[in-house]
């Protein structure tokens, strides 16, 4: 007997027995697919413009690249995903082999069926299952000699660099889109025959099968995340490694133009390199895997350590920074990496939202004997109705300018090291005056009270 399909919002098509519902609208899913085939448009476009020419094979696998994007915008049929995913798998399958195989720089497109897969916010083994084919496919052309030989110089340099951005940038956004919860309603509900209510018990059941689904889904993202997170950082560090030699001149000097260019890819490569970093820390902080690695150091050593690292970003950007510390030691019990983790992502968010000409106070303080780490700034301020938003995973305040200039995970991460350590954060600010976000902490060392001498008067 067939199944009669049946209409939810937002949610695609629903089977009896179905393995796949769609937790991302269909415009959002599409909209993604449009951003990624734009993206490698770009990537192609600015070869030819730079380059002057590329080989043939280099065009067409770009060009695959790009049409599992245009595919999966122009299909958006609720019964499309396997259609598209298919589609990702032939697309980056190829592209991957006509530039070098496993060993060339579109290898990290072997990832794309899992990334489309999150983007739709399910079929998580379909996807994984085609993106493992693609790479032993690739692997097995490229060990029978069917694949050419990957590119060198600046095009092979290009083309790395187009599939890690591609490959970072549509992974983080299919995080993004899971995670904010942007469930279309455009499907209205049509069902082919009276519903009839179930049982309680059965509900109940339903409704914990439902939880554990959940509950496997978010472990197998947080896996998936990791392990994406770690096999990238690895690529991107012999990005930034290069770069740095080639901005620093150390094989001879470079052109002014090739030197701008070397110094855009290496802060590019460290921006990637902080985004993928902090999705790390927060996949190991909601899969309580994180391990507070406690010792006892004076605070104030962290504090000027961050301050030295962003104190060029505050003079660049044309803001006065600058820190309140106190003049003795301030002994702290806690977790060194992660006081310095809270340090900077403060510093960071004010330093991107306050304009040229303001100041950034960063203070360490003893309060009530507990630690207070106090970051002011005279920015632009975050409405009331976005505070208590602030400090979830992925949210953001402000506009769309003022949110394309951050991820959302600074505040997050901030407020997960600060309960890890048994503190809080909060946050308090006014539009257009600026904002003062507070981190206390119970993690300062007790001062060792001077035992009284006693001094007994001479014997007579």
């Amino acid at each position: 007997m067939t199944a009669t399909p049946i209409l939810m919002p937002g949610k695609g098509v629903a089977h009896e027995g179905s393995v796949f519902q769609a937790a991302v609208g269909p415009r959002a899913t599409a909209n993604w697919h449009a951003v990624w085939a734009l993206a490698v448009a770009v990537g192609l476009a600015l070869i030819l413009a730079l380059l002057g020419s590329a080989p043939r094979t280099v065009v067409i696998a770009l060009l695959c690249g790009i049409a599992p994007g245009v595919f999966g915008w122009l299909d958006r049929s609720p019964s499309g995903a396997m259609r598209v995913l298919v589609a990702w798998a032939m697309g980056c399958g190829l592209a991957a082999g006509l530039t070098g195989g496993i060993t060339g720089p579109l290898m990290a497109w072997c990832a794309g069926p899992v990334i489309a897969a999150a983007a739709y916010g399910g079929l998580w083994r379909h996807g994984a299952a085609l993106s493992f084919a693609v790479l032993v496919a690739v692997a097995v052309l490229q060990a029978a000699g069917a694949t050419p030989i990957p590119p060198q110089g600046g095009l092979g340099f290009s083309l790395g660099l187009i599939g890690l951005v591609t490959t970072l940038g549509g992974a983080a956004a299919a995080v993004m889109m899971l995670n904010t919860g942007r469930v279309s309603s455009e499907a209205p509900v049509r069902a082919s025959a009276p519903i009839i209510e179930p049982p309680l018990d059965t509900r109940l059941a339903e409704a914990e099968a439902g939880r554990e689904r959940a509950e496997a889904e978010a472990r197998a993202k947080a896996r998936f995340l990791a392990n994406m997170s770690h096999e990238l950082r690895t690529p991107l560090n012999a990005i930034m490694g290069f770069s740095d030699i080639m901005r620093s001149r150390l094989f001879g000097d470079l052109s002014p133009k090739y030197g701008e260019y070397a110094e855009l890819i290496h802060e590019s490569g460290q921006h990637l390199l902080d985004l993928i970093n902090d999705v790390l820390d927060v996949t190991k902080l909601e899969a309580d895997r994180y391990e507070l690695s406690a010792e006892t150091f004076d605070v104030r050593d962290v504090a000027n350590a961050a301050l030295r690292i962003l104190r060029q970003q505050a003079d660049d950007a044309g803001l006065k920074l600058r820190g309140v510390l106190p003049p003795a030691a301030l002994l702290v019990k806690a977790d060194r990496r992660a006081i310095k983790q809270i340090v900077l992502n403060l510093v960071a968010n004010a330093l991107k939202f306050t304009p040229s000409g303001g100041s950034v106070t960063v203070t360490f303080a003893e309060v009530a004997g507990e630690l207070d780490i106090v970051v002011a700034d005279s920015g632009v301020g975050i409405a009331p109705e976005d505070l208590a938003r602030l400090g979830r995973p992925f949210e953001q305040a402000g506009d769309a300018q003022d949110r394309a200039r951050g991820t959302g995970l600074g505040l997050s991460l901030v407020q997960a090291f600060a309960r890890l350590h048994g503190g809080e954060m909060s946050v308090e600010s006014r539009l257009g005056e600026g904002t003062a976000v507070t981190v206390r902490l119970p993690v300062l060392v007790p001062k060792p009270e001077t035992a009284a001498v006693v001094v007994e008067p001479p014997k007579p």
